[in-house]
């Protein structure tokens, strides 16, 4: 519960230290005294977004600290510990504080457990500790989400697990179809990437190059087109080294003087016969070599031919946009990335299977959510007309209708809740149908009825849950807020003295000289406040006697 909260220059608050209690505290006083500003300190220590407007004027901040008692272990505790803040135990329970600064000027800043924290940080834990309920979230009731979580949290611990089994199947599902349109993607990329290789390896099979082979070619051209030149160097040489009839040539001539040198006994004339002999050998060779280039070029390669060769590799080298020699690799590699494309069908087949069992598995999940959704709704649905009679709407009843749909991330189901004004009347959508205080009356039923399953010693705040009624209804509102607070902490800001009669605490807000006043009354002072709001005057004898009638009724009625 909320054990105590101090606000210090936020709007018309100059200064407030409030101690709360269990029970029904009632927050009262006249219009524009400052009401809202405490819920607006609430809503900052809850994480809600800060305004700098709302700072005192003339003020360079507003501060706001709030002590939270929760029962121990809880999972706010955790959180605050997590984020490093300190926790005080005593006892059974934990001791939660936390702070907002709102500057005038910048960004505000959070605290929790005296460490600065992350504004959502409050917003997560202030999720665990109190419920407010006003305007905003009576709007929140019509829209169809709410409505579906309204029924899911009241479905207790079997709905919890039916709905955890869905979502995990729904998720298998997903991952299913996601896992089938990457094959689909693979696939087509995969036929795409094939049909590149193929191309690649038939256009380098066509040409048949070879590593090397362009360089050759143009070597064997430049050498081709000097051929005339390059015979008459060739037969000039020859010609010198082999002679003719007429003449002996150099390899001829040294031949002979190798023979004449042989018999020679001196030692000096023998090695420079061995020198002479190892000329002539290579002189030979030569001969040989020069004969055989003569004779590629009387009788060789056709130099069109090479032309036309060479031209094929230069289109091959154009359309695959690479050198001859790099083609060549990579058609290799190719080859080998092709014979390792293997037919992707088996595990389209295999992703088939494993999406049919998710399917057939989030049918039944879904069918199981459907069931519980459905019996926690006519349960809840009974216990709202139950409340709402107890509430000034005794011929109004809520039903709430649970439709099949195709399947989302929360279940395959619509849930609508129907108001039927009297047992004659059509039912209509809430959303629709639903007068501003019938929709606060129906959120405390909802709240009446949730919390007798699942007391979860959550605070309750209710703004505006008296809003356009009276008399009776007003008077039944306040009794069922007390029954609330039986066993949840519960605060009202009502101007209704028939609400706030049933309070077990009423706290003032009032105008003061220079700054609103904020304090908790006691009993005299309770008959003076709710004698000004049955009369707009505390001083009226009548209203007072009808004050103190009041609060005896309803301590009765408790």
């Amino acid at each position: 519960m909320i054990d105590e909260l101090r606000v210090r220059n936020l709007g018309v608050i100059a200064e407030a230290d409030l101690g709360f209690s269990p029970g029904l505290t009632a927050i009262t006083g006249e219009t524009g005294a400052g009401k809202t500003m405490l819920l607006t300190s609430l809503g900052l220590l809850l994480g809600e977004a800060s305004q700098a407007n709302k700072v005192r004027s003339g003020t360079d901040r507003a501060l706001v600290d709030g002590t939270f008692l929760v029962p121990a272990p809880s999972r706010a505790a955790d959180r605050i510990r997590q984020a490093g803040g300190d926790v005080d135990v005593e006892g059974d329970e934990e001791i939660l504080e936390l702070s907002r600064q709102v500057p005038a000027r910048g960004r505000s800043r959070a605290y929790a457990g005296g460490r600065s924290v992350p504004r959502g940080l409050l917003a997560d834990v202030g999720a665990d500790l109190v419920t407010i309920h006003g305007q905003a979230e009576q709007m929140k009731l019509k829209s169809p989400a709410a409505q579906r979580r309204m029924v899911d949290a009241a479905g207790g611990e079997e709905a919890d697990r039916a709905l955890a089994r869905y979502r995990a199947a729904y998720q298998r599902r997903e991952q299913a179809l996601a896992a089938i349109a990457e094959w689909e993607a693979s696939a087509k990329r995969g036929a795409e990437r094939r049909l590149a290789l193929t191309a690649l390896v038939e256009a380098v099979d066509e040409v048949k190059p070879t590593a090397g082979e362009e360089d050759r070619l143009k070597d064997k051209i430049d050498y081709l087109d000097r051929a005339e030149e390059i015979r008459a160097m060739l037969l000039t040489a020859l010609g010198a080294l082999s002679g003719d009839e007429a003449m002996m040539g150099a390899a001829d001539l040294t031949g002979r003087a190798v023979r004449m040198l042989e018999p020679a006994t001196d030692e000096r004339i023998s090695a420079a016969a061995h020198r002479l002999d190892g000329i002539s050998a290579e002189l030979t060779d030569i001969v040989g070599e020069l004969s055989g280039l003569l004779a590629e070029l009387d009788g060789g390669e056709n130099l069109d031919e090479l032309h036309a060769r060479r031209a094929q590799l230069i289109e091959l080298s154009r359309t695959l946009a690479m050198p001859v020699d790099e083609a060549i690799e990579a058609a290799e590699r190719a080859r080998a990335e092709l014979s390792g494309l293997a037919d992707p069908q088996a595990r389209r087949e295999e992703l088939g299977g494993l999406l049919d069992a998710a399917q057939e598995e989030l049918g039944k999940a879904a069918d199981l959510l459907h069931e519980a959704r459905r019996a926690t709704a006519n349960r809840l649905a009974e216990g709202i007309t139950e409340e709402l009679a107890h509430l000034a709407l005794g011929r109004a009843q809520v039903r709430i209708e649970v439709t099949r749909r195709e399947p989302s991330p929360d279940g395959g189901d619509d849930i609508t809740f129907l108001l039927l004004p009297d047992a004659h009347s059509p039912a209509t959508a809430l959303a629709t149908s639903a007068s501003g205080g019938e929709l606060s009356r129906i959120m405390l039923a909802i709240e009446l009825v949730t919390s007798r399953d699942r007391p979860d010693h959550r605070t309750f705040i209710f703004d505006e849950v008296d809003a356009g009624i009276g008399g009776e209804a007003a008077k039944a509102v306040g009794q069922r807020l007390a029954a609330l607070a039986r066993h949840s902490q519960v605060i009202v800001v009502t101007h209704l003295a028939q609400v706030a009669c049933w309070a077990d605490r009423q706290i003032v807000v009032a105008r003061g000289e220079n700054a609103t006043e904020v304090s908790s009354v006691g009993e005299d002072d309770r008959v003076t406040e709710l004698a000004r709001m049955l009369s707009g005057s505390a001083d009226l004898d009548s209203a007072r006697r009808h004050a103190a009638d009041l609060l005896d009724a309803a301590s009765v009625g408790r």
